[in-house]
């Protein structure tokens, strides 16, 4: 029983690294896009302290696809954003259930324990009965 247990305290062990990969995954998504929004931020304060000074319709064309690139690439981040969330759940599913699955042959291991301990209880109560009975029917010879 042992060995299975180690098995699955394993088992388990492996699926919590594997959430815990998944997990900072998503806190990596998460810091770029907060950097994709922070530069969007950024370029558009830099950009309209430029049209103040000179207005440019060839920087203002350049500064809309940047933009527009920006835009998609933060649209592109939150659909990553959701699938690995989506990873990470399932993943915390899969720790869940290996939790159980351990649990549930702990909880075997336990009742085997209990069993063998009445058995051995039983064995050595039938023995010191034993022992009582022949002293007392040895002293009662010798009377």
């Amino acid at each position: 029983m042992e060995p299975l247990l180690k098995q699955r305290k394993h088992i388990e062990d492996e699926k919590q690294k594997v959430l815990a990969s998944a997990t900072k995954k998503i806190l990596e998504q998460e810091d770029e896009l907060i950097q994709i929004e922070e530069t969007r931020q950024s370029s558009c304060n830099n950009h309209f302290e430029k049209i103040k000074k000179e207005f440019n319709v060839i920087d203002l064309l350049v500064f809309s696809r940047y933009v527009h690139k920006l835009k998609t690439d933060r649209m592109v981040g939150g659909e990553m954003l959701k699938v690995l969330r989506q990873d990470e759940n399932e993943k915390r599913k899969e720790l869940l259930n290996a939790s159980r699955e351990r649990k549930k042959y702990e909880k075997l291991r336990e009742i085997q324990e209990e069993k063998f301990y009445k058995v051995i209880e039983e064995k050595e109560k039938k023995e010191s009965d034993e022992i009582a009975l022949n002293i007392f029917r040895y002293n009662n010879k010798l009377k």
